[in-house]
């Protein structure tokens, strides 16, 4: 049997009250005494009972963390970005992966109810409404990704894909590039039609050739393949921007198998800079998104709104950069 609180009064002379004010900050306590009990616990390796905790406090130290796909390196720094400020605030943050899923992401946010969390932060490709039901039915605070909209117990974050779509054509513009092409994402969400979208509006603008557009499926796979398209036709690009970095990933071997140096024949542009981006052969320019500061920001929206009684939700926005590296080059002569 472990020791218990009782225990650890004893060995520091208090009374079990106290100790149970020192754990859970509902007191003030002289610094004497809190450092006796903290000396206690250390001794007895102590380990508090979480839900006598939760009931103490009056709510659960405990929030959700949702995303798509732990295995896309996209996810992890946000995760941990989310979990260092779940813990330098005395909370818990439990992990979700929904694969993608509608109903497996609804069936995470009902055990989310069950448990009793205060907040629950969806950073998912895409949002079922039923999900935002049942969190704002429970008055659970949520914070969303590219949800679109704010409310009483829903705050959004708005990643500015567009200023890196745009930073991206207009660099490769100003390296010389005039055939641009572009491989996204699937249509069904929400950041795969903004970076298409920005990607034609900005073609257009830059008076570039009609640009080919292809929508994959956002892995190494699927760029690959839609490269194959590209290059098989009749005018192949000089340049390819990708909705992300692992179908960048996929074009770079897609031009390694046909041949194609990169940058010399064809320069490549991914999106996100996950941690890879740096280490690919020839290292990625691509577009960084600030995936530790998304966790960052999504912890605080739900810290925000748990101190307000009325749980007022808000819009935060993270921006984009471009970072040049060593996939793009103005286009060769056989590109005339």
């Amino acid at each position: 049997m472990g020791a218990s609180i009782k225990d650890v009064a004893a060995r520091a002379g208090v009374s079990i009250a106290t100790v149970s004010h020192v754990l859970n900050g509902t007191r003030p306590t002289q610094q004497q005494t809190r450092e006796r009990v903290l000396a206690a616990i250390r001794d007895l390796g102590y380990a508090q009972n979480q839900a006598a905790r939760n009931l103490a406090r009056g709510r659960s130290t405990l929030l959700g963390l949702l995303i798509s796909d732990i295995r896309n390196p996209f996810f992890p720094d946000i995760t941990a970005g989310f979990q260092d400020q779940a813990l330098a605030h005395d909370m818990d943050a439990l992990v979700m992966n929904t694969n993608y899923d509608p109903q497996r992401t609804l069936n995470s946010v009902r055990r989310l109810v069950g448990l009793q969390v205060p907040g629950v932060a969806v950073l998912t490709s895409q949002i079922d409404p039923a999900v935002i039901e049942t969190l704002a039915g429970h008055r659970i605070a949520a914070v969303y990704l590219d949800l679109g909209r704010v409310d009483q117990s829903i705050s959004n974050i708005v990643l500015d894909y567009e200023h890196g779509i745009i930073e991206s054509l207009e660099y490769l513009t100003q390296l010389g590039h005039r055939r641009i092409a572009y491989i996204g994402g699937p249509l069904h969400l929400t950041s795969a039609q903004r970076r298409k979208r920005a990607f034609m509006e900005t073609a257009v603008r830059l008076g570039l050739e009609p640009s080919h557009t292809f929508d994959a499926d956002f892995t190494v796979k699927g760029g690959y393949f839609a490269c194959s398209k590209l290059l098989n036709g009749s005018t192949a690009p000089t340049a390819i921007v990708a909705g992300n970095d692992l179908t960048a990933i996929g074009i770079l071997h897609r031009a390694y198998d046909g041949k194609l140096r990169v940058p010399e024949d064809l320069s490549v542009v991914g999106f996100d800079d996950i941690l890879f981006a740096e280490y690919t052969q020839p290292a990625l320019t691509t577009v960084a998104v600030p995936r530790g500061e998304i966790g960052r920001v999504a912890f605080q929206a739900l810290w925000t709104m748990l101190s307000d009684p009325d749980l007022t939700g808000r819009e935060y926005r993270v921006g984009t950069r471009l970072v040049i590296r060593d996939s793009t080059l103005p286009p060769g002569k056989n590109a005339d």
